[in-house]
């Protein structure tokens, strides 16, 4: 409270009295450390009772914020409570008390010197005027021109400098963004009157002739297209000039992560036809990149990720990932495109290529799939996506004696929700995603089934220093249409593992067959929830609770029990993101199914 109170202390100055004009600002000088004896003391201050201003008034306070390093004479420590006095003042008329007194007296006691700051704030003064005026009023049309209330004043509010000087601002911002780029309060006056107790200030603004956009200047590009860069562009050339839109294409060109570092700027003054040029100056950052991963599971085994991605292949911020993954149950190879603005500036196209093989307990599987589809936000913090999955796989199933051969054609539409403010260690927010997915198959079988998931996680800091975070998790899902024989294993839920019901191994949750091999099922259930707690700058532990299972039928219901397990997870907090160690038990393991625990390595949280 404090350092805030000294900051505000720092920007808002105080107001003059009727011979002064403009602002007075008061900053703390520290003294030089004394080498030799010092002169210590006990600081104290009396005559204030609101709570808010005694803060502002120690931290304007020299007295106060130099008391561990005392002065070396008594002569020095009067001086500094001198000064102090001064300080006291203006942080009074920044708060509104123009008749304040304050004084102050040093005593001996036992041994203990005290220095006692003795205030008397007075009557808070109103503000009775807020007067604006223009250079050149025929400039500025009358419906552009911001109102009091726009800025923040309220005529009879206490005369305190922030609001005075917020609002001094905000009018200057309000005409940048009505056509004005130049606009600036060339003059300022406050007078006081200590009979009436009320101040009055008057502005005079140069607000310069109504603008607007000129030609758009782009430097520094190398390999990223300029058209692609001026579909991002907020504004149109020849319409009234707004800050805002520069702001808001300053941020669509630095979210394209194309960029090392975006400045816009205009030119110091207006052509001829009354245009203000814009210049667009870019440095372009690395486009490529490759990575590798790793992790490990006591349920999976090793397992890893090598992947190339280039993000401007085609020169307009299109991206494409060729990524190979390998583990004892899958060995696969993936190529995702997405490109930018397609047809509409908002509207992505995104295309997916991948196959391999996945061995299971549940079953054996060769595919080849791909996805192409459109992605588009909507609402608030909303991406939603809709297009064609194919696929082909041959089917080795626990449940079924011949093997399947299958050719599927999927329509996913998703809703994805997402104001959660990291994406490998939040702290604060939300995500959402549904998936609803039709199905169609030909093959061995003839298929027809619909799949439907809900899943969202939840994160909320338990302190402002975010060291104590609770998260939670949770999804629901629903096959219809065929039995669960029917649908195929690959497209079927299940439960258990790392990404998962921790403590229990990957897929073993729900339905089993005669050698304790999964069957998967038509619908699941899973709950999740965290404690993260770091312990250092580096070192957290999470203690957490999974919990879940899978259904044969298409709803849940209670015919499976609900499988339980709780764990200690450790942290690693790297630059890039926190490294994991997870040990999790099983809390109603099965007989003969279940081991005594399960551990997991791996990078970012587990949800």
């Amino acid at each position: 409270m404090r350092l805030a109170a000294l900051l505000l202390c720092l920007i808002a100055g105080a107001v003059g009295a009727e011979e002064r004009d403009g602002y007075e600002w008061a900053q703390p000088q520290p003294e030089p450390a004394a080498t030799g004896p010092t002169t210590a003391y006990v600081p104290a201050l009396e005559g204030v009772e609101d709570a808010g201003l005694r803060d502002i008034l120690e931290a304007s306070s020299q007295l106060f914020g130099l008391v561990a390093r005392p002065p070396a004479t008594l002569s020095g420590l009067e001086r500094r409570a001198e000064e102090d006095l001064e300080r006291l003042q203006t942080a009074l008329r920044s708060e509104g008390y123009y008749a304040a007194e304050a004084e102050y007296r040093i005593e001996e006691a036992e041994g203990t010197l005290g220095v006692t700051l003795e205030v008397t704030p007075g009557p808070r003064y109103g503000l009775a005027a807020y007067e604006i005026g223009y250079e050149d009023p025929d400039a500025v049309a009358a419906d552009s021109r911001p109102r009091l209330q726009e800025i923040g004043i309220d005529l009879g509010m206490p005369a305190r400098a922030p609001e005075i000087v917020a609002a001094e601002r905000k009018l200057v911002s309000l005409l940048t963004e009505r056509g004005h780029p130049f606009a600036r309060v060339a003059d300022r006056k406050s007078v006081v009157n200590h009979e009436a107790r009320e101040m009055t200030v008057r502005l005079s603004v140069s607000a310069g002739r109504l603008a607007r956009f000129g030609p758009l200047t782009v430097e520094g590009l190398q390999e990223v297209e300029e058209d692609y860069l001026r579909v991002l562009v907020d504004w149109s050339e020849n319409e009234v000039y707004d800050r805002r839109k520069v702001d808001s294409t300053r941020r669509n060109l630095s979210g394209t992560g194309l960029f090392e570092s975006v400045a816009i700027g205009s030119a110091e003054s207006l052509d001829e036809d009354g245009r203000v040029p814009m210049t667009a100056t870019l440095v372009e950052g690395k486009h490529r990149s490759i990575g590798a991963g790793l992790f490990y599971s006591t349920d999976i085994g090793p397992g890893g990720e090598v992947f190339w991605e280039h993000r401007n292949i085609l020169g307009k911020n299109e991206t494409l990932r060729l990524s190979a993954t390998g583990s004892p149950v899958e060995q696969l190879g993936n190529a995702a495109f997405r490109k930018p603005s397609f047809w509409e500036r908002d509207q992505n196209l995104l295309a997916n290529a991948s196959g391999g093989n996945r061995n299971t307990d549940a079953f054996d599987q060769i595919f080849a799939e791909g996805y192409l589809g459109l992605e588009r936000p909507w609402l608030e913090n909303w991406q939603v996506s809709a297009g064609a999955a194919p696929a082909y796989s041959i089917l080795d199933e626990t449940d079924r004696e011949d093997e399947r051969k299958l050719a599927i054609l999927g329509f996913p539409l998703t809703g994805v929700r997402d104001d959660s403010n990291d994406a490998l260690d939040p702290t604060a927010g939300t995500r959402l995603r549904l998936t609803v997915t039709p199905t169609v198959g030909a093959g061995s079988d003839q298929l027809l089934f619909l799949k439907a998931t809900v899943g969202g996680t939840a994160y909320y800091s338990l302190d402002s220093a975010e060291r104590f975070v609770l998260a939670g998790r949770a999804r629901v899902g629903s096959i219809v249409g065929e039995r669960t024989e029917a649908v195929p294993a690959d497209r079927r839920f299940y439960a258990g593992g790392g990404g998962s019901i921790r403590g229990y191994e990957f897929q073993k949750v729900g339905p089993l067959d005669d050698d304790n091999d999964p069957l998967g099922g038509r619908s699941l259930l899973e709950v999740g929830g965290e404690v993260r707690i770091r312990l250092t700058d580096d070192i957290g532990v999470v203690p957490f609770v999974d919990g879940g299972t899978v259904f044969d039928p298409p709803y849940p219901g209670f015919n499976e029990t609900f499988r339980w397990a709780a764990g200690l997870g450790f942290r690693y907090f790297t630059g890039f993101g926190p490294l994991r160690l997870d040990v999790a038990l099983p809390l109603n393991p099965r007989d003969d199914v279940d081991d005594d625990f399960q551990f997991y390595i791996s990078f970012g949280q587990a949800f």
